[in-house]
């Protein structure tokens, strides 16, 4: 019998839309495609998730020293505004399911856990979310100092939930390798593409850490069901 089910946020439970017509890279005049190549470079990713930046002003002026220009300080004043805005949108504007799902879940009696990759900017209107009071714990790695795919985060986890990982269950989208991580430390492990499909590419490299897959969240419960 399960007991406790820790979840990916971003991807997962939060879409950070990228579909919105106005983004983080519009003040500097360049594509998405080229901001990512800036902001998501292993180096920088890597130093936002384990929280080496005091406030998100630090966190964009580091980024844009990555920029082919020197940007403006309205230019980074802008794009943090805009990268604000964007995850706060994820955090409080959810998709379909997700708050009944986790709802159902925690009904249940399940204990749960929320176990994110995630920086400064990312998590400044958490306490807005409708997710906060859904949550036994809640990890994020640039306030622990670890991240995903680390034991040491699920391990975290697990020791605040109570519970073993043949006890539990962590389900993610696959961001991160957080399943890899996540079945090297014992749990069982659900993949979701509920909030993102993800290439074929990718998905072969995801697929061989997946127990189980699902389209939708509201797959979940009975899923969990079974186990």
């Amino acid at each position: 019998m399960k007991k406790a089910v820790l979840f990916d946020l971003f991807y997962t439970l939060a879409d950070p839309r990228t579909e919105l017509v106005t983004l983080e890279s519009d003040p500097l005049g360049i594509s998405p495609e080229e901001w990512s190549g800036v902001f998501w470079t292993p180096a920088l990713g890597r130093r936002r998730a384990l929280g080496e930046f005091a406030n998100g002003a630090e966190l964009i002026e580091e980024a844009c020293k990555g920029l082919p220009f020197q940007a403006s300080a309205a230019q980074k004043a802008g794009v943090l505004k805009g990268r604000l805005t964007r995850m706060a949108r994820a955090l409080t504007d959810l998709r379909p399911g997700i708050l009944e799902t986790i709802a159902a879940l925690r009904a249940r009696g399940l204990k749960l856990a929320l176990v994110s990759n995630a920086d400064i900017i990312d998590i400044e209107a958490w306490d807005e979310s409708p997710l906060v009071s859904l949550f036994d714990t809640v990890i994020f790695s640039c306030s622990v100092r670890l991240v995903k795919p680390e034991p040491e985060i699920y391990r975290l986890a697990l020791e605040r939930l109570g519970a073993s990982p043949e006890e539990a269950v962590f389900v993610g989208d696959g961001g991160d390798h957080e399943l890899d991580g996540a079945k090297a430390v014992g749990l069982t492990t659900v993949w979701t593409e509920y909030l993102q499909k993800k290439d074929a590419e990718t998905r072969a490299l995801i697929r061989p850490f997946a127990d189980y897959h699902i389209d939708d969240i509201r797959q979940l419960p009975e899923i969990l069901e079974n186990l």
